[in-house]
């Protein structure tokens, strides 16, 4: 069964990411969407795409549901004044989610603003305007070093950290993507870095997937990953039981 998180009763920070393989949603998860949502999903032209945002939000709102004790269709999602989603808790629970096609990433926290990005490692259309573009002149100094084999994979590493960097800052893509920088070269290696106030890693979903994770603490923080569902034990969480 799902790991139980009881925000109200912990005390102890945390930090989760929760990954899950998304798959066909049943006209029941579907009715747990909310009305805005179920709106969103009718609006979609092609099967697939409706697809993902129905299981990534099914998803969303299983995951959360455990940690406010709430059925997932009770739970009031919005947006706050920058249109980043929103879950209105006491005390404060902060989300961030992130979804491809057969994949999707849950980033939650008790301590602050998280960024979750998920990209599935695949041929770049238009890479080199798209570096020019959104890559500093660290970051495409960065990929100018790389070997041919070893592009994409770094191309990937650095987007995603820009993309979760950007999501945790409330901005996204408004956010000017060339004005920061996620890496640099350091002699012949790579250093990776983060751009302002805050803690930001990369790693790796699955073979065919890169993703990255950002938050605003001002110290190092662990990371716990769970897929979902999740058969782990309670005791595995820092919660009491």
């Amino acid at each position: 069964m799902l790991v139980r998180a009881v925000v109200a009763a912990s005390p102890l920070p945390f930090y989760h990411c929760w990954r899950t393989r998304l798959g066909p949603v049943t006209p029941a998860a579907l009715a747990k969407l909310s009305a805005a949502e179920q709106a969103r999903h009718a609006r979609f032209l092609a099967a697939g795409p409706a697809q993902a945002y129905a299981g990534a939000h099914v998803f969303l709102r299983a995951v959360l549901g455990h940690y406010t004790h709430q059925p997932p269709a009770a739970l009031a999602l919005g947006v706050d004044a920058r249109q980043k989603p929103i879950l209105t808790t006491d005390p404060p629970l902060w989300f961030n989610l992130s979804y491809r096609a057969d994949w999707a990433l849950l980033a939650v926290s008790n301590q602050g603003e998280v960024g979750v990005d998920l990209e599935a490692i695949r041929p770049v259309a238009g890479a080199a305007a798209l570096v020019d573009y959104l890559f500093s002149p660290a970051e495409r100094a960065v990929l100018r070093a790389a070997g041919r084999s070893a592009w994409r994979a770094l191309f990937y590493a650095i987007w995603t950290r820009k993309e979760a960097w950007a999501k945790c800052s409330g901005m996204g893509l408004a956010l000017p993507f060339a004005g920061f920088s996620v890496a640099r070269r350091r002699g012949s290696a790579i250093a990776w870095q983060v751009p302002g106030p805050g803690q930001l890693q990369g790693f790796a979903v699955n073979e065919d997937h890169a993703g990255a994770l950002a938050c605003a603490a001002p110290t190092a923080v662990c990371w716990q990953h769970f897929d979902f569902p999740s058969r782990l034990p309670v005791a595995a969480i820092p919660f009491p039981r």
